[in-house]
């Protein structure tokens, strides 16, 4: 009996043991934050350093620091080259497009590189509301639209919401993936600490390196998907993952949205956008900017 009571004991330390280190793990601790929309993303991405650090995963880690601190010279990631439009402020008009015949020129114009640091984008969203951002043009190319267009109304890129919103949600979705991918290899650190084994599956993984997981924000631009045209993306979204229920909601909001003009209606419509966004964003990746990009132009 008293064999059986130790066997017991022993058995219920280990379970206990294992389990307390899932509770303190840091990265499952990762894995809650970016399932959490009102999770800081900047805070996500300096947690993400800190295990890329410790676990000596240095590619992840470079990504992580520049997305803290912004892109200057480097290469950008696909996710922050966004859609944006081509506007000059009139003073007597207001703002007005400019409308180019040079696809080259047209391109470049509109495909603007977001290269603000992540906390720096996420203050921005919070200060937005429905209003789009200004990102002005390099000199050079400023100095071609204004001789192109023989005009001296300085041009500007607008960036909407959505745009915005779709940079913070795919690197939410890359480090999610990235922490789900070091689970399955059984690292999960204990606190702020990784045993040696851990370190050693980190350095023979070769899955868990950042070039692995860019495929994970899909290469779809905002130009492939016409505003209200639902069969564009059912495809896509089925593909990730993005139930049949859910899918059929999102139809509906987008059918009901193309179909009116009354701008509250448009309003009500767009939340409920935004909140389907919200709660299926785990699946979209990049496809959820791209979305947001409709109901927010």
């Amino acid at each position: 009996a008293n064999a059986a009571e130790i066997w017991n004991l022993r058995a219920y330390s280990a379970i206990m043991a294992w389990s307390n280190r899932e509770m303190n793990s840091i990265v499952l601790e990762l894995q809650q934050k970016a399932l959490d929309k009102d999770a800081d993303v900047a805070e996500l991405v300096r947690t993400a350093l800190l295990v890329a650090r410790k676990l000596g995963i240095n590619d992840f880690a470079e990504w992580a620091e520049l997305e803290l601190r912004g892109y200057k010279n480097e290469e950008l990631p696909d996710y922050r080259k966004v859609q944006a439009e081509v506007k000059a402020f009139n003073p007597y008009r207001g703002w007005v497009p400019f409308i180019f015949e040079d696809p080259d020129l047209d391109e470049a114009a509109h495909i603007a590189p977001c290269t603000n640091p992540i906390g720096e984008l996420q203050f921005m969203l919070g200060k937005m509301g429905t209003e789009p951002m200004q990102l002005a043009f390099s000199q050079q190319l400023l100095l071609k639209l204004m001789k192109e267009f023989g005009t001296n109304l300085i041009p500007t890129r607008l960036i909407g919401v959505g745009q915005v919103a779709g940079v913070l949600e795919a690197v939410r979705n890359l480090i999610l993936e990235w922490s789900l991918e070091l689970e399955r290899h059984g690292i999960l650190g204990d606190g702020l600490r990784f045993s040696s084994e851990e370190h050693a599956k980190a350095a023979s993984t070769s899955s868990i390196h950042i070039s692995n997981f860019q495929g994970v924000l899909g290469d779809i631009h905002g130009g492939q998907i016409q505003i209200g045209d639902f069969n564009s993306i059912n495809a896509q979204l089925e593909q990730q993952g993005v139930s049949k229920k859910a899918r059929t909601e999102l139809e509906q909001i987008v059918r009901d949205y193309s179909a009116t003009s009354e701008q509250k209606t448009k309003a009500s419509l767009a939340k409920r956008a935004f909140n389907w966004l919200a709660d299926n964003s785990e699946r979209l990746g990049k496809l959820g900017g791209v979305i947001a990009a409709w109901f927010s132009r």
